[in-house]
């Protein structure tokens, strides 16, 4: 018993080393995080915020795309919400095939429409890839990665308005001219008397 116990332990350390080279394949969906910040206006169209798809494996990836809310509630980061309306949230392409060895790019697209209640917003959303593989003899397997998505849409303006208003200028220009009036007024009684 005691010469079984450490060949047990020896060959459980062995057993993934060695069959780890037949593993090799792998997907990669990057970055995890995305942020998109608009600080002084919305950003409509192509964000130009990239999500990259890497397939390391021999084999062809079928990647499709959908929205969704952070599932469970509990797994959304502090401070954020959900996108009012997911349809303002789009990825470009539908859909893309990622050779064996090969990369994909998809692109972030908003359309948020441009209203005050929808300033100073914190939004979360999850873009889930869904990777397909599939093979002549027609089994498929399924993985899903998800990236999270953080937009935070304009500030509200504080605007404090220290500036006068009036036109300085305008002022002077005015005491001038009342003051000219004056004399003159006063000057012209004068004289008849």
């Amino acid at each position: 018993m005691k010469k079984t116990f450490p060949s047990l332990i020896l060959i459980l350390i062995l057993f993934p080393l060695i069959f780890s080279s037949s593993c090799k394949g792998s997907i990669f969906v990057q970055p995890p995080e995305i942020y998109i910040i608009m600080n002084d206006e919305f950003t409509n169209g192509n964000t130009s915020k990239k999500i990259t798809i890497i397939n390391n494996n021999q084999y062809n990836i079928n990647t499709t795309w959908y929205l969704e809310h952070p599932n469970p509630i509990s797994w959304m980061r502090p401070n954020r919400t959900y996108i009012l309306n997911l349809s303002w949230v789009d990825v470009k392409p539908k859909w893309h095939i990622v050779p064996p060895n090969g990369t994909a790019a998809f692109y972030i697209h908003l359309n948020i429409p441009e209203k005050d209640e929808l300033l100073d917003q914190h939004w979360e959303t999850w873009i889930t890839f869904k990777l397909d593989k599939s093979q002549f003899n027609g089994d498929t397997f399924t993985h899903e990665r998800a990236i999270r998505v953080y937009i935070d849409t304009p500030k509200k303006e504080t605007t404090t308005n220290n500036t006068p208003d009036y036109d300085p200028l305008y002022f002077i220009l005015a005491a001038t001219i009342t003051t000219i009036l004056l004399i003159t007024i006063i000057f012209f009684h004068k004289k008849k008397k």
